[in-house]
């Protein structure tokens, strides 16, 4: 009998490892970015654009939106495993500051849809944006207490998060493009492959 049933049992763990492919966009470690999660990032930027005059942005859309967002959505989750390793705690009373002071920057919170709709940033990503911003201005302010030169800095944080990336094994789904590791980013594969559509 388990010489019968160990075929069939090989073939349901290659259809169940299939299914755990076809609904992520990428895995990065452990974590999975879901195809769905993918699509409502991009569906909430197309939405937010209306009613903002864009005329002048020159703003991504198709599979270049696409590839950006799922991008930055994987180097956030790089970034909060540097956070963990590095036992960086941002606290919601940082962010909120940090708001302030961007608010002061931009001429006011009215003006913040047009910077967040220039930027591809949905607004229910501000907070995650403005958090992974303080997570690199820790280790910056670190190293430079540490001896690191400023001049040497930005090589430095881009060292410590390919790094992690290379260390978590970050997967893209093929149909997005491919993980490119020295400038962490997808890029697009060739020949491209089909996205999430607009």
């Amino acid at each position: 009998m388990k010489k019968f049933l160990a075929p069939i049992i090989a073939v349901l763990a290659l259809a169940l490892s299939s299914c755990s492919q076809v609904d992520s966009a990428a895995t990065i470690g452990d974590e999975k970015i879901t195809i769905a999660a993918l699509q409502d990032q991009v569906d909430l930027i197309l939405a937010e654009r209306e009613g903002i005059d864009t005329t002048q942005m020159g703003l991504q859309s198709g599979e270049e939106l696409t590839r950006s967002q799922l991008s930055y959505m994987i180097s956030n989750l790089i970034i909060d495993q540097v956070a963990k390793e590095e036992k960086i705690d941002i606290e919601q009373a940082e962010i909120d500051a940090y708001k302030i002071e961007i608010y002061s920057n931009i001429g006011g919170e009215a003006n913040l849809p047009n910077v967040l709709v220039s930027a591809a940033i949905p607004s229910t990503s501000l907070d995650n944006v403005l958090r992974r911003d303080l997570i690199l201005r820790k280790i910056t302010d670190g190293a430079i207490a540490s001896g690191v030169s400023e001049a040497e800095i930005n090589d430095l944080i881009q060292k410590i998060v390919t790094d992690k990336a290379t260390a978590l094994k970050v997967e893209v789904n093929p149909r997005y493009g491919i993980w490119d590791a020295a400038s962490l980013t997808v890029i697009a594969a060739e020949p491209a492959g089909d996205a999430v559509n607009d």
